[in-house]
This record gives structure tokens, sequence and C-alpha cells, in this order.
């Protein structure tokens, strides 16, 4: 679990592609690309893990607090921006992450590929019914290496 947030850290690549449900025949998909750069920061003790810190350029950081014990595979997050909820490492070692805005539940996967390869993917759905999704996005970021 540490070291997947570890390998976060750095300088990337992220190229993504947003779908909305939707039925236009145009406008339901959006592809961008962005370069991002996060630092981890390891909690010196207690029960929180650490900071992962997206850094940008004409915003303030975002803060993603992880609290738990990495041995237990799951636990809290708080975001900078007031979002809360909760983390799990599986088995087959992926980060997961699910929380409610509104009347939408967010559930994003977080893995690597390689060190220098980061995957995620993540499903919007309803609240109401999780089983309506109605949008999704997949992000592979290449880790930008310094020469």
């Amino acid at each position: 679990m540490l070291e997947l947030l570890e390998l976060c850290a750095g300088r990337w690549l992220s190229l993504r592609t947003l779908v909305s449900l939707s039925r236009d025949e145009e406008g339901w998909d959006q592809s961008q690309s962005a370069q991002l750069e996060f630092t981890w920061q390891p909690a010196k003790e207690g029960p929180e893990l650490g900071v992962l810190q997206l850094h940008r350029t004409q915003q303030p950081d975002f803060q993603l607090r992880m609290v738990g014990i990495a041995q237990d595979q799951e636990g809290d997050f708080q975001a900078s921006d007031g979002c809360h909820g909760r983390w799990r490492f599986s088995g087959d070692h992926v980060l997961e992450l699910t929380w409610c805005s509104g009347v939408q539940q967010f559930c994003e996967r977080i893995w690597f590929s390689k060190a220098n390869l980061r995957l995620r993917s993540r499903v919007i759905t309803s609240l109401g019914n999780p089983a309506v999704v109605e949008g999704c996005g997949f992000y592979s970021e290449i880790r930008r290496v310094q020469r």
C-alpha cells in the first residue's frame, strides 16, 4: 500500500478520456492531456498514513490525507476540498477510492503497470441506484523522468 503511494510522487504526463453517457451522437467523449506533479508525505506516527499532494499552478494545491493502518488494507481519506470517503488496497495491488458528492457516487481505481506507467479509472454512478452509470474516465499517466 505505502509503496503504491510512494510511486505516485513525481511529474506525470496524463492523458485522459472522459465519457458521459448520452443519447447524443456527438459530445459524449472528451480527451485531454495535462502535466501533473504529485508529492507523497508519509506521516511520522499515529493513524494517518500520510498526505498525497497535487501541485497546481494557478490554484491552491490539492491534498488527499490518508488515514488508516496500511496492514488493514483500508481506511478513510479527507481531501482539501472537503470531500471525504474510503480507500481500500486490494490483493491485486490496486488502490480504490470511493466517495459521494451530491447525488453521485465516485469510484476511482489506481494501479501501476510499470513504475513509470500509472493507470486510473473512474466510474460515476447514481447514489440512489449504483447500477446506473452516469459517466466514466480512463487515465494513462507516464512519469516524466529528468535527465
